[in-house]
């Protein structure tokens, strides 16, 4: 599992972009990334959670939908089950 986010990697993308660091790899150390995974990014090539989107069932959106509605109804007392959470699921990828 990787110990940086994909902000960290738009930072370092910015940063190099703009000048700061005077080859990837030097940027990727400061950053603590993987040179082949910021090369790849500059070479336009986009993250694996992106490109496997239209593979999943509920959109970014609608899984942060799903997730606010769980923590509200948790918050409530509610307890909060794997059918209840499956239809939650399909009642917001259906709306």
């Amino acid at each position: 599992m990787p110990t940086y986010s994909e902000d960290t990697i738009t930072t370092a993308l910015t940063a190099y972009r703009n000048g700061e660091y005077t080859s990837i790899r030097k940027c990727a150390y400061a950053f603590n990334i993987p040179n082949t995974t910021l090369s790849e990014r500059l070479r336009s090539r986009i993250s694996r959670s992106k490109s496997h989107e239209l593979q999943k069932t509920l959109s970014t959106a609608e899984e942060k939908t799903l997730l606010k509605t769980i923590t509200r109804l948790s918050k409530s007392g509610l307890s909060i089950t794997l059918p209840l959470t499956r239809d939650l699921a399909e009642e917001i990828r259906l709306s």
